[in-house]
């Protein structure tokens, strides 16, 4: 909605997933082959899933061993020379019991300045491991029982061609990188009380820790997390639904940051730990008339032992057919969330920018509201069209501001004394041509506003205006596959910086298109990334001075890679 993902909150199965440290590396932990599905709601969420959602969920669903196929693999190369391998394998031991064991496995060592004028490598040079393993118990009428285990281990090393990881903190060659490691679960539980109710618990942990380092400046990160929900259901008055529950985080995230971002800089040495307790309860209460109108009212209250606040979170959702094929829905509330400051903005880090906090920094708060009106119809030969309207606001009562215009080598942060908002207006249209052929428009409308230093300016890095055009095109059982996309976007505003940049990042297109060849047990897919081979024109401002006052690395607002080549395989043992 016009906001960095960080304010939406990233679910796996229904349970936290990536939050705090690990928020910044998104769906770079999830392969693509893992999930069976990925759903994305809009504005505030439920209750039962905590105050953190301001202005969405995106909620991802991992293959079930007792419905996956047997074995399956995935091999992956780009012309860059970057190799994925993803392997599944599934057992199911009777009828109640099932597992499975998901490996996942990237390497990318080869070094390629493509604008070959800088010296600096495009793409980090990375290696990841990723390993998930998951029991599944399903007792008809019974305890229902999921548990997973994830363990993701990655390397990282950029900078300039020749740098190589023993050159660490040395001050005649520019690198960056570091280790990364993180460990996940989830057990999620649940049994029937009566015909009408039920009860769940859900409780998930995360341990991660990171060694990076930027030039001369070094950063460290630890997190440990624990969360617990208990919550009942409970059918009444026929078809509505009364949903209540407590639920519990601990969280303790230590971020220590040595800074010397250029040559002849005092060493900065801030520590970073939060360490906090949220205890909370909540209730939702879901009100149906028939299929005509469906109504979802949540409040939860939690305290907050860090900050010493009480948050209460007031939250509504409505459906409401107004016709055979026009719904109106429509969601409201508020939201809270701790920020992670250094690895919420870990890019200007390869700058050479001073990390300055203004002030001890408190939670940022926000509301939002949203409405969004679909219309379906039935045209030639039973196929269906559809078009949206998305409108959405957010306002935030205090957030955390990183501000860039002050000074061309500081990012002042410090608690917003102001206004700061999004409005955002999107249209979509869907409709299938003919048998097989499929096509998606859409277009959005950004107004970000935020006051720094004082001033009301557009939020930077944020597109204006941003369009899509999806093409899909399958022949009778999928035997061929064909897809295209083009993305439209318009220009963005940049901070205060030590290029001659004008202030605004040019409007840009970029496509990616993919082929696929299905047969009896595997299938063959070739595409193309940025078909257009459109990239930034000065990614690293000051490449040939990187440890002085004119270098800054962090100034990115389009592809850094060119044209790319891809193909890979696939193969099911079912």
């Amino acid at each position: 909605l016009g906001l960095t993902g960080s304010y939406s909150q990233m679910l796996l199965e229904n349970t936290p997933f990536l939050r705090g440290l690990s928020a910044p590396f998104g769906l770079g932990y999830v392969p693509g082959q893992w999930m069976e599905g990925i759903s994305v709601s809009k504005g505030v969420a439920t209750v039962k899933n905590g105050y953190e959602a301001i202005t969405g969920t995106i909620n991802l669903d991992y293959e079930k061993p007792q419905k996956g196929d047997m074995f399956s693999l995935n091999l992956y190369e780009n012309s860059d020379l970057k190799s994925e391998i993803t392997a599944k394998f599934n057992h199911q031991f009777n009828e109640k019991l099932s597992t499975g064991l998901y490996i996942f496995g990237t390497i990318n060592s080869h070094r390629t300045d493509h604008l070959g004028h800088d010296s600096f490598i495009d793409v980090p040079l990375q290696k990841q491991l990723n390993l998930v393993n998951r029991w599944t118990y399903e007792k008809p009428n019974g305890l229902c029982s999921q548990t997973l285990v994830n363990y993701t281990h990655e390397e990282r090393l950029g900078g300039q061609i020749d740098f190589e990881k023993t050159l660490r903190g040395n001050d005649s060659i520019y690198g960056f990188g570091g280790n990364t490691d993180r460990i996940h679960f989830f057990t999620k539980n649940g049994f029937a009380l009566s015909k009408k109710s039920s009860f769940g618990s859900q409780i998930t942990g995360t341990y991660f820790q990171q060694d990076a380092f930027y030039g001369l400046t070094n950063y460290n990160a630890r997190e440990a997390d624990l969360y617990g929900n208990f919550l009942i259901n409970c059918g009444v008055f026929g078809t509505d639904d009364v949903d209540y529950g407590i639920s519990f985080r601990y969280s303790n995230s230590r971020e220590s940051l040595r800074s010397i971002p250029y040559l002849g800089a005092a060493p900065q040495h801030p520590l970073l730990e939060i360490d906090e307790f949220v205890p909370g309860i909540f209730g939702q209460y879901t009100f149906r008339w028939g299929d005509a109108f469906t109504a979802t009212g949540g409040l939860r209250y939690d305290y907050n032992t860090h900050f010493h606040e009480h948050i209460v979170t007031p939250r509504v959702h409505f459906r409401w057919k107004l016709g055979s094929k026009l719904i109106l829905r429509g969601v409201a509330g508020a939201g809270a969330r701790t920020t992670n400051i250094i690895a919420e903005n870990i890019g200007l880090l390869a700058s050479s920018r001073d990390i300055l906090l203004q002030e001890p920094l408190r939670m940022e708060r926000a509301r939002n509201i949203g409405i969004n009106l679909t219309k379906t119809w039935t045209i030639w030969n039973d196929r269906e069209m559809s078009f949206t309207l998305d409108y959405y606001r957010t306002d935030f009562t205090n957030q955390v501001v990183v501000d860039l215009d002050q000074d061309a080598n500081k990012a002042v942060i410090y608690n917003l004394n102001g206004k700061s908002y999004s409005n955002v207006a999107q249209a979509d249209f869907n409709i299938n041509i003919f048998e097989g052929f499929d096509l998606s428009l859409a277009g959005k409308i950004n107004d970000v506003m935020c006051t720094y230093n004082g001033q009301l300016l557009h939020k930077p890095y944020t597109s204006k205006y941003k369009g899509l055009i999806v093409m899909t095109y399958h022949t009778k059982y999928d035997k061929w596959r064909f897809d295209l996309t083009t993305q439209f976007n318009g220009p963005q505003r940049l901070p205060l910086n030590n290029g001659s940049l004008n202030g605004e990042a040019p409007a840009y297109i970029y496509m990616l298109g993919q082929v696929t060849r299905k047969f009896k047990r595997f299938e063959v897919y070739v595409g193309c990334e940025n078909i257009t081979n459109h990239t930034q024109d000065c990614p690293v401002i000051g490449a040939d001075a990187p440890f002085t006052q004119a270098f800054d690395a962090s100034v990115v607002y389009a592809p850094l890679m060119g044209r790319l080549f891809y193909g890979g395989l696939r193969f099911n043992i079912r």
